[in-house]
């Protein structure tokens, strides 16, 4: 699974919309979409935020399964 698919993933499993995980990230709703469909890649400080928004690990949100 991709980084983006995991993103996305772990955004509905946690009950968020792009738009309302992009308020919490300080980004656009684009740039969500972007990640989700492996057009782009979050900073390395936005991947932490997500983990924890998440309540995963970083790891989880990067590392092929």
């Amino acid at each position: 699974m991709s980084i983006g698919k995991r993103i996305k993933f772990y955004r509905i499993r946690s009950g968020y919309t792009q738009e309302k995980l992009a308020g919490c990230l300080a980004v656009t709703p684009q740039a969500i979409s972007k990640w989700e469909n492996d057009h782009a890649l979050p900073d390395v400080y936005i991947f932490a935020r997500m983990a924890k928004l998440f309540d995963v690990t970083c790891d989880r949100l990067i590392a092929e399964e």
